[in-house]
């Protein structure tokens, strides 16, 4: 059976090839009624782009690279749902690979990456590659797009386009809410020292607290290592047996903040009645825990999309991105945990 082409869609719909490819990825000179027509033909035909024939007549692979330092948590699952998604729809294939947060191993990937002939190159650094810059800043070719997501590398002779969350707006919210509910001592399970994003995050926790007249003790400032349901158990356990503990728990995940929960339990302390709880990520486990979680909103999906446009607006519409730096909003989502006035 002959395969249908650019051409056979341009044909059936009496207009250009270029406006059928165009359509068929989404640019936005294309309107949406003609980007229907392209798609409802394209399905009508079981038409299937030839990514052969597209790099040779582009000299582009219509492949990205992208890397991740572990795919465990629901955020970064979501950034990967994002990505993919936009991916296929403008016809590129990704490559993905995970760096174990080693930061040669991330400077490994990059180079195979490269060699891949790759169009781009979208990475979610481990805490660690900061220290390299330098030599990351050599490795970086500028004429291929290189987006930084997340944990933010700022280079000394290099602009790099880079997208985030709030974290720090987030957080304000987040203890905003716990004190608006009555909650007076709050704790924060933090993540690691040596992670920008946690140190991003314990600021606004501090700064809250003092610019409320908040009370503060460094006991209640607790470090995770392990991010599971475990660790947030025994740190719960811990806070209690303060002297002066908490009434409230503010978690550096929704993981730790469930197993937070279940430690509190276990002791026959009542959340929120007693001890208010709130996580980070707003995973699919909050909505169904008992109680349900209040947690912080990442918008990881729509980080993946809009890396995903970024990286082919250079690519396809040779777009100059390097000076853009995207921060998203996230969204306090709040649930039985924290809700003591209703």
């Amino acid at each position: 059976m002959k395969r249908t082409t650019l051409k056979d869609l341009a044909k059936s719909l009496n207009t250009t090839i270029a406006t059928v490819s165009r359509a068929l990825h989404d640019h936005p000179e294309i309107s949406d009624k003609m980007k229907s027509r392209v798609k409802e033909a394209a399905a009508l035909y079981n038409y299937k782009p030839n990514t052969t024939a597209l790099s040779l007549k582009f000299q582009k692979s219509y492949r990205l690279g992208v890397i991740f330092p572990r795919l465990t948590h629901y955020y970064l699952a979501q950034i990967l749902s994002g990505m993919l998604s936009q991916a296929t729809k403008a016809g590129y294939k990704m490559i993905i690979a995970e760096s174990n947060y080693s930061p040669d191993k991330e400077m490994d990937l990059i180079q195979e990456l490269y060699e891949l002939d790759v169009d781009g190159i979208l990475i979610l650094p481990s805490r660690k590659l900061g220290s390299q810059k330098a030599q990351l800043e050599k490795l970086i070719k500028p004429d291929i797009p290189f987006v930084i997501i997340d944990r933010l590398i700022h280079f000394d002779n290099l602009k790099t386009p880079l997208i985030s969350s709030n974290d720090y707006i987030g957080t304000k919210e987040g203890i905003l809410h716990l004190i608006d509910q009555g909650y007076k001592k709050i704790a924060h399970l933090r993540g690691l020292s040596s992670s920008t994003i946690a140190t991003v995050r314990v600021n606004a926790y501090l700064d809250t607290l003092k610019a409320k007249g908040l009370e503060f003790h460094k006991e209640w400032l607790q470090t995770c290592k392990k991010f599971n349901l475990n660790e947030g158990e025994k740190l719960a356990v811990q806070l209690m047996d303060l002297k002066n503990r908490p009434d409230a728990i503010f978690c550096v995940s929704d993981t730790v903040a469930l197993g937070v929960i279940r430690g509190l339990k276990k002791m026959g302390i009542r959340v929120p009645e007693d001890v208010g709880v709130l996580g980070f990520s707003n995973s699919d486990l909050a909505q169904v825990s008992a109680p349900s979680l209040s947690s912080i909103h990442q918008p990881g999906r729509k980080i993946g999309i809009k890396s995903i446009k970024m990286v082919l607006s250079k690519i396809d519409d040779q777009k100059d991105i390097s000076n853009e730096h995207l921060i998203m909003k996230t969204r306090l989502v709040i649930r039985e945990s924290t809700l003591r006035k209703g």
